[in-house]
């Protein structure tokens, strides 16, 4: 049952990419046996989201309907299967997310309409599922000069930076070595290097 301090909501786990740093698919890589995409539509439930939607352009999952136009893409090919009023989009690529990390921008929707982004995050994002927001993507996606910024869409939008609270569970794994830095972390070892990487402009989703 979704606790009554939550919107209904669903989830779309965004794992669309190339994965070209990587050098492999991300979703597809390991963490304590389980995949990263596994990993994140696990974390999508236990939140307790009524739906949990995957992005990614093979058979069998929602696909890009613009070819080579990033997170923007596949958020607005989700829109139309989702089925509730909010819609909580969570990249493949932040295997550290938590239920405490996110909770802030589910509950911020009580009192805040639009939605929200942690604040040099532009993903992950809670997107209140409306015409205007549609409309705004379809918008950006058909100009093909346009940088599709998911920040500068989220300003448009007019929804909220929320601060981060959290920055540990806000590490990125976009190449080998942050996937490195991740493990290590889970397994208690020491991190070559910090990952936290700010992504203000653009987002991978994948």
């Amino acid at each position: 049952m979704m606790p009554h301090n939550k919107p209904v909501f669903s989830v779309l786990v965004l794992c669309g990419g190339k994965s070209s740093r990587m050098g492999r698919d991300k979703a597809l890589l390991e963490l304590d046996g389980e995949t990263l995409l596994e990993r994140t539509k696990r974390l999508g439930k236990a939140l307790g989201a009524q739906q949990v939607l995957v992005s990614r352009n093979e058979a069998g999952f929602i696909q890009d309907l613009v070819s080579d136009a990033g997170p923007m893409a596949g958020i607005a090919a989700a829109i139309p299967h989702c089925h509730t009023g909010w819609l909580l989009v969570l990249p493949v690529d932040m295997p550290l997310l938590t239920p405490q990390a996110l909770d802030p921008l589910l509950l911020d929707s009580l009192v805040y309409p639009r939605g929200s982004f942690i604040e040099g995050f532009p993903l992950p994002v809670l997107l209140e599922n409306t015409y205007e927001l549609q409309q705004s993507l379809a918008a950006a996606l058909s100009d093909p000069t346009a940088k599709r910024s998911l920040h500068q869409a989220w300003t448009r939008l007019g929804l909220r930076q929320l601060p981060l609270l959290l920055p540990m569970s806000f590490q990125n794994c976009n190449d080998p070595i942050s996937f490195a830095n991740i493990q290590a972390q889970l397994l208690g070892g020491h991190a070559a290097q910090p990952t936290t990487e700010r992504r203000c402009s653009q987002a991978s989703g994948a």
